[in-house]
């Protein structure tokens, strides 16, 4: 399982920043073919999907605080690349879902890829054995 993080700057972009209420955000690649998940910035379950969508895909609309500190807002997240290995890309927006199909919208959020969560069980099986 692959799993995303948004950073506070894009990875791609090292001088413009994140939306703020996205860092630390994470998309989790669920377990054959289930889906994905998005979780807010401490880990706690926001959306999933029902299977893996091909191409561009929207995580079903949620009601959260993020890191916006305020009241809670609906949260409408659009991802648009979301590739193994590679880095993630989409938008986000608190008042409906839209596609521009470039990643340079203020409204847009880049994600880097992170360790499987096989890879990160294997390190510590092999740091526990030595």
């Amino acid at each position: 399982m692959s799993e995303w993080t948004i950073p506070l700057m894009r990875p791609n972009q090292p001088n413009t920043p994140n939306p703020a209420a996205l860092v630390g955000c994470k998309i989790i690649e669920l377990p054959v073919n289930e889906g994905y998940m998005f979780l807010g910035p401490h880990g706690n379950f926001r959306s999933s999907t029902n299977g893996r969508p091909q191409g561009a895909f929207n995580f079903p609309q949620f009601r959260a605080r993020l890191n916006s500190g305020g009241p809670e807002q609906t949260w409408f997240i659009t991802v648009e690349s979301l590739h193994t290995g590679e880095l993630a890309w989409g938008y986000v927006s608190n008042e409906g879902f839209h596609h521009r199909k470039t990643q340079d919208d203020p409204d847009t959020w880049v994600a880097h890829a992170g360790a499987t969560v096989e890879e990160d069980e294997g390190k510590g099986a092999a740091a526990a054995s030595a």
